[in-house]
């Protein structure tokens, strides 16, 4: 899992949500993308299903909201 940040004031994710605990982002955080699965895509979800690398819909949330030690 990567760790982003410090977080820039001109960041474009800065006041939204982290999906995670709810408060908003700001400049100076530090934060990470998890991953939700392949979304809609079919194949994407033929790749995960035998194992192979796909493209993943992900949601960024604070490093200390972050599930550490998931890849």
């Amino acid at each position: 899992m990567r760790k982003f940040g410090p977080k820039a004031a001109n960041h474009p994710s800065i006041g939204k949500e982290c999906p995670a605990c709810g408060k908003p982002f700001k400049a100076g955080d530090y934060t990470t993308l998890v991953s939700v699965g392949p979304g809609d895509s079919e194949e994407g979800r033929e790749r995960r299903d035998g194992g192979r690398v796909y493209n993943s819909v992900a949601v960024e949330v604070h490093w200390d909201c972050s599930p550490k030690g998931e890849t």
